[in-house]
């Protein structure tokens, strides 16, 4: 099973848009990258949008990385999609450029794979995206396992601790008062910010109509 695909130049990323600081995606002050591309087609996915593999935009990693790093307050980035793993390659590059100037810097990472299917799937650029992980949610998004908990979309979805950086943080992940999210405007469209309740699906349904 080959996960990598090309999307973009070799020095680029194809993303659908970044958050440079929100503390609604995981541990502390965070920088939130979503990725283009997703050919799972979850049923209710939220993210519409982001499937399309020649829809976002392409950005240099180099740029990218100099974006994260101007952010001065964060404590780490989470990227989600999307599928991330898609341009795992790239996204190692882009976290080890930031952890050359700040080495300690936290990356939680989305993906609709198990890690096993990660694991199983050999790519160097999957397995290098892996081992800069700190917190990997992983599975795909179903729709009728949504029980409008925690930092996941629904409860077949694992939080999975790859270093000890975020063990006192777990508890954001499974409570009911860890599930938020908010609105904004980039791009010239409303976008959301977060893991949506029940109630914020129905505003972001609404906003698409």
């Amino acid at each position: 099973m080959n996960i990598i695909k090309k999307l973009a130049d070799d020095d680029s990323l194809r993303i659908s848009w970044y958050s440079e600081t929100t503390d609604l995606l995981g541990p502390y002050s965070r920088f939130a990258l979503w990725v283009q591309g997703c050919c799972r087609y979850c049923e209710g996915c939220i993210a519409l949008e982001m499937q399309d593999i020649h829809g976002g935009k392409c950005v240099k990693i180099s740029s990218l990385a100099e974006t994260v790093l101007m952010q001065k307050n964060t404590e780490g980035i989470t990227i989600s999609g999307g599928e991330p793993f898609y341009q795992a390659d790239k996204l190692a590059v882009l976290i080890e450029n930031i952890r050359s100037r700040r080495p300690d810097f936290g990356v939680i990472v989305y993906t609709g794979y198990t890690i096993d299917e990660l694991r199983m799937s050999g790519e160097k650029g999957v397995l290098g995206l892996l081992n800069l992980c700190d917190i990997l949610i992983d599975g795909p998004y179903k729709e009728e396992l949504d029980d409008n908990c925690g930092l996941r979309g629904s409860s077949n979805q694992r939080v999975i601790p790859l270093t000890d950086r975020y063990l006192n943080n777990m508890e954001q992940y499974e409570s009911l008062s860890g599930r938020k999210s908010s609105f904004v405007f980039s791009e010239n469209r409303l976008q959301m910010i977060g893991i949506p309740s029940q109630t914020a699906k129905e505003i972001l349904k609404k906003s698409i109509l």
